[in-house]
């Protein structure tokens, strides 16, 4: 007997990824249900520095990014402000020969950048010196906030249709042993069917596939740490930026007026093991490695840190669609390495084709849904 699916596809996880498949997919005219263990912005999306840049190592992660970086400001323009897109550019460090070729595709991609120099950088920021002979530099790129940019994405699709529950855990996926094909989930509020489902669990992703495949897909946690720096004198701005050359990252902090730097902790931690205090003596070295990069860190004390574990893979953007030891119909979406939230919009124009039968990656709600999107947010 063939079964009568409530659903098109099931989204497991409300994180960046979780949320911007299920406005895309709703967008796309599917019925669409999205699960979340905790609420909106609990998790890992909400502890990330929600950067939006496109400079990367890879062509293809280049590409990938680029389409986000569009996607993104869309979206904080289709939100009427409530959204907001913080535009306080970008800087990538890498050799020379790689800067061309990074810069050369970031042009193909319509992407905004210029390739400064030394005597260029301290004219940008001349309040907060970079020790750099050259950059390549993203006037446009900058960072978003977790919460509002989730709301938004999932009241899109409640708009247009979706449905979206919280406080609900995942238990199990039901699949025909006949067909080996998925066709539903059990979780903590009963059973609910579709022929597809992803699971975009970030951090918990590697332990729940442990345990019910006694495979991992290829990924692991790991512990990330980005401390939040600040001195006697504020700062009033900073660039968000990555150096391949001293393996950091970070942003500016508008709360505290300080700067964000992070170092790889190299760190493997059980999935179970989500949040932790901040280690003062990674802390200190990655200071002493920023400083070498940007001296306002020194004579800098440590206030805080965005210390939490993410699902790494050895892939250059993720783990994305059916694996082999899965049953079909399954989407494995994580092991995004810290960098899930530019890939988002990436990760959901991937999988669309899969889920929809469309090749279309860029739907949208109409402007009468999202002037009802807005209305409701605002109230």
């Amino acid at each position: 007997m063939t079964r009568q699916f409530e659903f098109d596809c099931i989204i497991v996880g409300a994180g960046i990824i979780g949320a911007t498949c299920f406005h895309q997919f709703t967008a796309a005219g599917k019925r669409c249900l999205l699960l979340e263990q905790r609420q909106l912005s609990a998790g890992i999306t909400g502890a990330s520095g929600c950067i939006v840049r496109v400079s990367h190592r890879t062509n293809e992660a280049i590409d990938a990014a680029a389409l986000g970086f569009h996607f993104y400001q869309k979206l904080s323009h289709d939100s009427a402000g409530y959204v907001p897109f913080t535009r306080k550019g970008y800087l990538h460090f890498a050799d020379e020969e790689t800067l061309l070729r990074i810069h050369e595709r970031l042009l193909h991609n319509g992407i905004r950048a210029e390739i400064l120099t030394q005597a260029s950088l301290r004219h940008q920021y001349p309040d907060f010196p970079v020790i750099a002979t050259s950059a390549i530099y993203e006037p446009d790129s900058g960072y978003m906030d977790a919460k509002p940019t989730l709301e938004f994405l999932v009241q899109s699709a409640v708009v247009l249709g979706g449905k979206y529950l919280d406080a609900v855990e995942l238990q199990q996926l039901l699949w025909d042993q006949e067909t080996h094909h998925v066709n539903g989930v059990m979780t903590s509020m009963g059973e609910f069917y579709a022929p597809n489902i992803v699971l975009a669990m970030g951090n918990a992703t590697t332990a729940f596939l442990q345990q019910h495949f006694s495979d991992d897909c290829g990924m692991w946690n790991q512990l990330i740490q980005v401390t939040r720096f600040t001195h006697d004198v504020p700062l009033s701005g900073a660039p968000c930026f990555i150096d391949d050359l001293n393996e950091l990252n970070g942003r500016w902090c508008p709360v505290t007026s300080g700067f964000f730097a992070g170092y790889p902790t190299g760190l493997r931690v059980p999935s179970n093991d989500s949040y932790r205090s901040v280690d003062k003596s990674h802390a200190l070295f990655t200071q002493q490695r920023a400083q070498q990069r940007f001296p306002w860190l020194k004579g800098a004390s440590t206030n805080g840190a965005l210390c939490h574990s993410d699902c790494y893979s050895q892939q250059s953007i993720g783990v994305i669609g059916e694996q082999a030891s899965l049953p079909k119909g399954i989407f494995v979406a994580s092991g995004f390495s810290g960098g899930g939230f530019k890939m988002a919009p990436y990760v959901a124009a991937t999988l669309l084709p899969s889920i929809t039968g469309l090749q279309e990656s860029t739907t949208q709600p109409s402007s009468s849904a999202r002037a009802v999107i807005t209305q409701e947010l605002s109230s």
